[in-house]
């Protein structure tokens, strides 16, 4: 039959036509999927994928804080949490699990139900797999001694927070898309805002709902496939163990773990405890935060002294320095990691791992994360920090990829601890040194009400403040003490607010709080003066009491404003730079800071660090400054003057001072102070012609070696005298000062009003071979205050085997 016959019948035209619309189908079917393999073929599978991994992480270790002696200082503490898999806790378990089941139950049959059937069989299929979360929440209870009321509880905390946290990344996602998407569809930053700002509808949580919202007028099907893909990612949390209950002991964890690889006793395929981890998760220790020390009494100064040792309970040591860690986890935290990822090619070699999925981060965080909160914790965050481990698990084959985890790197300290807790012992104000003594000889309070009056210390008070001890040799800071660590427990909120704002425990005052230097300058400033060519190595400049000829009132020299007298008198002629230093004169260093002049003083004061930073890996190191609002442009020649003396415009911390000192030992030769081990910066020579550095060693000498130096001995009340500085066989170079203090003012009411006391001194028993520095707050004399403290700090350095 011809095909024109076939064509006339009437079945036959219907069957030709069916037939014909099932190859156009078909045509456009093949050439769609030709289009598809053809052009995104990659995309597709990769897309494809990603849908068949499975990630699955396991915690960070951080790593270990050591002092230079390898003594630990912070650690992880073994211990056991109970977790449970988020997507038990959201119930997205059961609904795969009993998917699944169904569709393994029903096999070949499965793709002829229709939808309404398909669900039915998954409901009737859940009550098993609910039934075995149900067992797992009542075993977990009752091994960690928990109501299933408080269990229920934390599970519902749990799903709060981390929804709220796939909300809010979901939220920050989508504005990213948003501006790409924007850029590519030729939307304007201008346009881009004027909707944003339009838009007030609080209710578009997800990706897709906020992007089509804003995009809706020119939304593509391009566009539109990106945002589909953007709202199926998952937040790592969603599909990550939470913790439910923390430190539990090892017994309840090892039994929970075996319980945990058992299956249900009347189905092999559904776990006992579905979801449930017991997770290795050290908690932060520091070991040596408190301890007991032994103090000798016999080397105090005789009104102190005792026959007895007494042991002082040291609590906080080295708290300023390595900081803490919390377990809640900032945006800011995340963002930090990024910018450190992007800065740190090292850092993100070591980080970064290629999956399936596309690049990750082993060390992003999650929520319940350790995150160094202060101090060095926080500082060497991404060097403490550890890499996560990462099971890789393909759901269409059997077997996974194990990424093993890794641990933080360990940080090792300049600091010796022992000697940084026997510091801090000393200073308990109990011991008597950190406390105001009648032989202090400062002044009581005149008159409380009178905002003129001089206000100081009473005897009694405690003296705070803190001292830093540096190794010459190295640079290297072997103690830095701040004082309080902590406060104790008040009845009176105001009566505590008062402490903080006096005390401030929390401030490390060795780097976060600038002095001006006062006369422990003076040695360092006629290095500078001579290295300026404005003085000469054998220069003397005689001491009138008053530096202007006319105005006795103004620049006085300290000896003529206490005794009405003259350094020339004192020593019979004119001081030269060493007898200027021993006297601490002031009419000498205010010559040299004219003659230095504004530039001259400033550049001095910066070769020696001042303004500089001091690169610690601490919180809130500050620079200290020079000129007011520290703007050095703005120093004038008066200012000069007072900066020659270490007053007026210009204040260092006591880490810049022990600097100073560390660098006049050696001869002008300045190495940054460092705190961690390994360290080593470039060494700057500052060009001090080493005669001028002996006349200010030979100075700082006679200060504590001669009878009339001003921290030799002390003078009691009594009349009687001891000491300042008397540890056999150690040499001692020192300088007392004074440091300008602001008063602190409490709702209108004056606490404090005064002078901070400065002493800095090199030691050793042959050359110098350490720089210590002590400020206490508002102790007023430097020598009589801070000598006491600082000699206590020699004997320390000896009982440590330093000297």
């Amino acid at each position: 039959m011809r095909l024109s016959q076939l064509i006339q019948s009437r079945g036959a035209r219907r069957l030709f036509l069916v037939a014909t619309l099932i190859a156009l189908g078909l045509s456009i079917l093949a050439a769609q999927a030709a289009r598809l393999t053809i052009l995104k073929g990659d995309e597709l599978l990769a897309d494809a994928q990603k849908r068949l991994v499975r990630l699955s992480w396991s915690p960070t270790v951080r790593g270990q804080i050591v002092d230079r002696k390898g003594r630990v200082l912070a650690h992880n503490r073994p211990s056991f949490d109970i977790a449970v898999d988020y997507r038990v806790i959201s119930g997205e378990w059961v609904e795969r699990q009993a998917a699944a089941r169904a569709r393994r139950d029903r096999g070949n049959d499965w793709a002829k139900l229709s939808r309404e059937q398909r669900t039915r069989l998954i409901e009737e299929t859940k009550p098993m797999y609910r039934a075995a979360v149900d067992r797992m929440w009542n075993v977990l209870a009752e091994e960690t001694g928990r109501s299933r009321a408080e269990v229920d509880l934390k599970r519902m905390e749990v799903r709060e927070q981390v929804d709220a946290m796939a909300s809010f990344v979901r939220r920050r996602r989508a504005e990213q898309e948003l501006r790409s998407l924007a850029e590519s569809l030729g939307i304007s930053e201008d346009e881009l805002s004027r909707r944003l700002d339009q838009l007030d509808r609080p209710d578009l949580e997800s990706t897709e709902e906020l992007l089509r919202h804003v995009l809706a007028e020119e939304i593509t099907v391009e566009a539109e496939r990106r945002i589909e893909k953007n709202a199926e990612i998952r937040v790592a949390e969603e599909s990550s163990p939470r913790v439910i209950v923390p430190e539990v002991s090892d017994e309840v964890g090892f039994r929970l773990r075996r319980l945990a690889r058992q299956t249900d006793p009347g189905d092999e395929t559904i776990p006992y405890l579905p979801g449930l981890v017991v997770m290795d998760s050290g908690k932060r220790a520091y070991p040596l935060d408190e301890m007991d020390v032994d103090v000798d009494r016999s080397v105090f100064p005789k009104p102190l002294a005792s026959n007895e040792i007494t042991t002082v309970h040291v609590s906080g040591v080295a708290s300023h320095i390595l900081g803490n860690v919390r377990r809640r986890v900032y945006l800011e935290d995340a963002e930090s990691r990024q910018e450190e990822l992007h800065a740190s090619g090292a850092l993100a070699a070591r980080s970064m791992l290629d999956t399936p999925s596309g690049s990750v981060d082993r060390g992003q965080y999650f929520a319940g994360d350790m995150v160094g909160s202060r101090g060095l914790e926080r500082n060497l965050e991404s060097t403490l920090r550890g890499l996560r481990g990462l099971r890789i698990e393909r759901v269409d084959q059997s077997g996974a990829i194990d990424e093993p985890m890794s641990f933080g790197e360990n940080v090792k300290l300049t600091i010796d601890i022992m000697l940084q807790a026997r510091i801090q012992a000393l200073l308990d104000p109990d011991l008597g040194l950190a406390r105001v003594q009648p032989w202090h000889n400062n002044r009581e309070r005149i008159d409380p009400d009178d905002s003129e009056s001089p206000l100081v210390m009473n005897v009694g008070d405690t003296l705070d403040g803190a001292a830093v001890v540096i190794d010459v040799d190295t640079g290297e800071i072997l103690a830095m003490v701040s004082t309080p660590t902590k406060l104790g427990a008040f009845a009176d909120p105001e009566e505590r607010d008062r402490s903080i704002l006096i005390r401030r425990p929390t401030t490390n005052k060795a780097v976060s709080m600038p002095l001006p230097p006062g006369s422990i300058a003076k040695a360092l400033v006629l290095c500078g003066a001579h290295k300026a060519g404005v003085v000469g190595i054998d220069e003397h400049i005689s001491c009138t009491g008053h530096f202007y000829p006319h105005e006795p009132e103004m620049l006085r020299c300290w000896i003529y404003k206490q005794f009405g007298t003259t350094h020339d008198v004192q020593f019979g002629h004119p001081p030269g730079g060493a007898e200027a230093i021993k006297g601490s004169c002031n009419i000498y260093f205010y010559t040299l800071g004219q003659r230095l002049g504004p530039k001259g003083i400033v550049d001095f004061y910066r070769s020696i660090g001042v303004g500089e930073s001091l690169n610690l890996p601490l919180d809130n190191t500050l620079a200290g400054w020079l000129g007011f609002n520290n703007n050095p442009e703005g120093v004038g020649d008066s200012d000069a003057i007072l900066m020659g003396i270490g007053q007026g415009p210009v204040a260092w911390t006591p880490v810049h001072a022990a600097d100073a000192f560390a660098t006049l030992a050696r001869g002008g030769v300045r190495i940054k102070p460092t705190i961690v081990a390994g360290d080593m910066p470039e060494p700057v020579d500052l060009g001090f012609d080493p005669a001028i550095v002996d006349e200010a060693l030979h100075g700082l000498d006679m200060v504590v070696n001669d009878r009339d130096g001003t921290a030799n001995h002390v003078t009691l009340p009594s009349g009687e005298t001891f000491d300042m500085f008397d540890v056999p066989g150690v040499k001692v170079w020192g300088k007392t000062g004074t440091a300008t203090a602001p008063a602190i003012v409490h709702k209108g009411e004056v606490l404090r009003r005064g002078d901070h006391s400065w002493f800095v001194l090199l030691c050793g028993r042959d050359r110098p071979r350490y720089a210590i520095a002590v400020v206490a707050e508002y102790g007023g004399s430097g020598g009589r205050v801070s000598g006491p403290i600082a000699n206590q700090i020699v004997h320390a350095l000896v009982q440590e085997g330093y000297l």
